[in-house]
């Protein structure tokens, strides 16, 4: 039997094409080394190929144990989690219908989501099929698309409430929020690229020298520009999204490749400055009125005619609230809440009591739980990383406003993934969700531990 055909009486029994094509090379690299070793023993070329095929066993056990260990996954638990989780989103859609019907208005804004969530699913489905290792190679791409976005949307980006957005027809869109994914994507892809060897050597003081990394620099020059590129929005929220899931990404590349302790213990305090840097920055940029707007997040009495008012709405609904029905104070304010895309917590607190509201961040809790498990159990570091970069950003939204909406952190633009009312915002967290979902499916596509462990058992 000729190797081209026993590899095929392999993969006849795998079921996944991809990941065939990938074992159909690793078995041919594998028959090819056993048969040099042959060959050098002074075997002749088509008895030491005979040999290097019969050592390897039985064709039909091999394909059937490979298409076990390498049979893609689907996270079924964290489709489920997901499909509860949108459940609440429609409740808000909903709700926001019902407040908001004026006409056609309900009826549009169901459609809206029904379109944008149809889009949504149909993008996630083509991304839960890509093989996510393809996409490090892209990374700068990647980065300069989405610089390209905000400096598109700032120079000829439609104009709503004085800020920019990218339109397409009567819908509008944040470029922070395409932005935000693609810039820790390409973040990932960067500091997964990193080469250890690009060093230059700077003399420090004229009397000690000190080693450079090129490519570590470089990442240090992307990461102001994308952090100064959402300030300039402005979308200061995003940029503390994106700022702190930096610093995670970062720390856990170090932990995981940095051997020796004191390197570990000068990076960690490195990082961290940067980021502190980092915020002080965004801080100064937005000017005096940042303080004002900080104190009354937590303290809206202080201006209630003024930057607290929301506050003070939301203190109205939360002291007045039900476990089960409207509250006993639904405020002036509630049709703001229900058009809002960053209060779909206080509008279900209002309309359908604590227990129902409260679900609701169970459920998203449990969804990000629920990727961070997924993120331990990846071997590959890549894959690993860009889970990491996801679940950071859904978890520091979730957090940032749920708090928000409980007058307990501070009111800026965050959104909450999947339940908040957004088109844009729908489709890009289900984007990023397959891709989790694509990174799981594949993770135990390991083919050479797969292949060692099949070829000693046979």
């Amino acid at each position: 039997m000729q190797t081209k055909e026993y590899i095929e009486n392999i993969c006849m029994h795998i079921k996944s094409k991809p990941v065939r094509n990938e074992i159909a090379k690793e078995l041919e690299n594998h028959i090819q080394e056993q048969k040099e070793c042959y060959i050098e023993e002074g075997i002749e070329n088509n008895v030491a190929e005979e040999m290097a095929i019969k050592q390897m066993g039985d064709a039909t056990e091999i394909g059937k144990k490979l298409n076990k260990i390498h049979r893609p996954q689907l996270d079924w638990k964290l489709l489920i989690i997901l499909v509860i989780t949108l459940a609440f989103g429609l409740l808000v859609t909903i709700t926001r219908a019902e407040s908001l019907a004026i006409d056609n208005t309900a009826t549009g804004i169901m459609t809206k989501y029904i379109f944008s969530l149809s889009i949504a699913v149909m993008l996630g489905i083509a991304i839960y099929f890509i093989d996510y290792r393809k996409i490090q190679k892209h990374s700068l791409s990647i980065y300069i698309f989405s610089t390209a976005i905000i400096i598109y949307t700032l120079l000829f980006g439609a104009r709503k409430n004085g800020m920019p957005f990218l339109r397409f027809g009567n819908f509008y869109c944040s470029a922070s929020s395409i932005a935000i994914p693609l810039y820790l994507i390409a973040f990932v892809g960067f500091i997964q690229n990193i080469n250890k060897e690009k060093n230059i050597k700077i003399n420090f003081l004229d009397y000690k020298e000190i080693c450079i990394n090129v490519d570590f620099i470089k990442i240090i020059f992307y990461s102001l520009i994308s952090v100064i590129m959402l300030i300039s929005i402005p979308a200061v929220a995003s940029a503390f999204i994106v700022v702190t899931a930096y610093l995670i990404i970062t720390i856990i590349k170090i932990l995981k490749d940095s051997t020796n302790k004191k390197k570990k213990i000068l990076n960690l305090i490195l990082i961290p400055t940067y980021v502190i840097f980092s915020i002080l920055i965004l801080l100064s940029v937005n000017g005096p009125y940042r303080s004002q707007r900080i104190v009354t997040s937590f303290n809206p009495e202080l201006d209630p005619e003024g930057s607290g008012w929301h506050g003070v709405q939301q203190n109205l609904i939360i002291n007045s609230a039900q476990l089960i029905g409207e509250a006993g104070n639904m405020s002036n304010a509630i049709e703001t809440f229900d058009e809002g895309t960053n209060y779909a917590f206080i509008s279900l607190l209002a309309h359908y009591g604590w227990i129902i509201s409260m679900s609701m961040v169970i459920a998203i809790m449990l969804l990000n739980i629920k990727i961070i498990i997924n993120a331990t159990k990846i071997k590959d570091l890549y894959g690993k990383l860009l889970i990491t970069a996801i679940a950071s950003m859904f978890i520091l939204k979730s957090v940032c406003n749920i708090l928000m909406n409980l007058n307990l952190g501070i009111k800026a633009d965050f959104n909450i993934p999947f339940i908040s009312y957004g088109i844009a915002n729908l489709i890009i967290d289900i984007m990023c969700l397959s891709l989790v979902l694509s990174i799981y499916r594949r993770k135990n596509i390991n083919l050479s531990n797969g292949m060692n462990r099949v070829v000693n058992e046979t």
